[in-house]
């Protein structure tokens, strides 16, 4: 089949929309809390203050004040007492939602032109994406400097032995609560799970409780980011936006199991507060320029419960701008107005860069290759939007026709794995695909310009933006590859 006829033939509806990216769960597990200090280093008898109060520390991190504790629910007034405190609240789990992605059909896999090579034959027929953005001119360009563009994924895990992905991952690791290694490299941060964190059996767990086999799942989420970011010429059927670059595969999200208001038993899976920050402070430490966070949770900004957790990702986020890492994250797929008393958390905060998704109102075949029509930029229907937007870049859409019944060639197209662990490519939508391209942009800057602050690599991708007009959808614009790293 031609990709000349693309538009006709391989046009398929999902059953389902396809906005994906990590929200809060509505019944989040008891028992865990933040202890955030007044001091940004912890104080020396931080221990024995948590402990006097009945607390156990589960993980502290010394360099922010912040403190990660399994308690009753009468340790936060207890603790709120102490005048060292700052604030202590609920440590936030962010839920990834369930499966509103799918696998290309063996039709829409069929035999297609390729390019930048024979093998990425998904190219042209799918990835308009990473033609909006401008990368073709970026790719002709290669190398840009002498230094390799990394980032470092935190999400679901990556799966380094998909064919596009191989020889891209130059770390993988898990700083989760319950970790299962996986696939022909036994990777720390490879996106399997068989066990779970059981809240029904340990409503207040804590790591002593153990983790709890489980029938074995994969998520997929973080292998479709890593493959927007970084997948190679020629490996598989797909390109990312900067196929010379490595990625970071940092575990973050654990399984889990509860009983939610009800009465129904609950499988989920979402990153805690406490794995996201180890992964922070460790991929900063392993010099990665850029974290990219396809993630965020929703929280009202007068709720006390919420406070804590706050300031805690905003005193981690600092702490990694200080140390040379930039952050990058997802502004949220809930069609939500941030102007207001809502806000979501990480995306919102100041010091880390937050990304709307866009789409396109119409897909046209020009010189083979599905793109985007001059002037069809729209904000897609499930982004939120607001004063906190700092860029956009493609997430995927529906297209001409209202969700759920989705065209499948204007979602975005990359990596995944399947149910059963083996390699696949999947069409996505959400704020979560948006963020990856801002995220490898970001890494070819760095790579361009090692001295630059992460302030100054936020300035120069906002400042070489395309304007689309409404600041409120599309902060600066479009991010663009190509002008961003001339």
């Amino acid at each position: 089949m031609k990709a000349g006829i693309l538009a006709a033939a391989l046009i398929a509806a999902l059953a389902s929309t396809a906005a994906t990216a990590a929200t809060t769960t509505s019944t989040a597990p008891v028992g865990r809390y933040l202890v955030v200090f007044k001091s940004e280093v912890l104080p020396a008898d931080a221990a024995q203050r948590i402990t006097k109060q009945g607390g156990r520390i589960n993980r502290a991190f010394d360099q922010v004040g912040v403190v990660v504790v399994n308690a009753d629910a009468g340790f936060v007034t207890r603790m709120g007492r102490d005048t060292k405190v700052l604030s202590v609240g609920t440590e936030h789990v962010f839920q990834l939602p369930e499966a509103t992605s799918r696998e290309l059909t063996q039709e829409e896999l069929g035999d297609i032109e390729g390019a930048p090579t024979p093998a990425d034959n998904l190219y042209n027929a799918y990835q308009w994406d990473m033609r909006r953005m401008g990368a073709p001119a970026v790719w002709a360009r290669l190398p840009l400097s002498g230094n390799v563009p990394r980032v470092a994924v935190l999400d679901t895990g990556v799966m380094d032995d998909h064919p596009d992905l191989v020889g891209q991952v130059d770390a993988s690791v898990s700083t989760t609560y319950c970790s299962t290694s996986g696939g022909i490299n036994n990777s720390a941060g490879y996106p399997k799970y068989s066990t779970l964190i059981d809240f029904n059996a340990f409503p207040n767990w804590e790591p002593a409780n153990g983790c709890t086999a489980a029938t074995t799942s994969y998520e997929s989420h973080g292998t479709h980011v890593a493959g927007t970011i970084a997948a190679k010429f020629g490996g598989g059927r797909v390109v990312g936006l900067a196929p010379d670059a490595k990625v970071g595969a940092y575990k973050v999200f654990d399984r889990y199991r509860y009983t939610n208001a009800s009465g129904a038993v609950v499988t989920a899976v979402g990153a805690f507060d406490g794995p996201l920050f180890s992964a922070i402070q460790m991929a900063t430490m392993a010099g990665y320029p850029v974290i990219s966070m396809s993630l965020g949770s929703h929280v009202l900004k007068n709720d006390k419960g919420s406070h804590a957790s706050y300031i805690a990702w905003d005193r981690i986020a600092r702490w990694a701008n200080r140390n040379g890492a930039l952050l990058v994250a997802s502004a949220g797929n809930s069609a939500y107005n941030l102007n207001g008393q809502l806000t979501h958390v990480p995306g919102d905060v100041s010091s880390i860069m937050n990304t709307s998704a866009s789409a396109t109102s119409q897909l046209q075949v020009v010189g083979g290759a599905v793109t985007a029509a001059p002037g069809s930029d729209i904000l897609a229907y499930y982004s939120n939007y607001g004063s906190p937007i700092d860029a956009t870049a493609p997430g995927g859409d529906c297209g001409p026709v209202a969700p759920p019944a989705c065209i499948g060639q204007y979602l975005i197209a990359n990596t995944g794995i399947s149910a059963t662990g083996a390699p696949t490519y999947l069409l996505m939508a959400g704020t979560s695909m948006a963020t990856p391209h801002v995220s490898a942009v970001a890494a070819y800057v760095r790579s361009m310009h090692p001295t630059w602050t992460t302030g100054e690599v936020r300035s120069w991708i906002k400042e070489t933006a395309q304007d689309l007009g409404n600041r409120q959808y599309f902060g600066a614009g479009m991010v663009d590859a190509d002008a961003a790293t001339q």
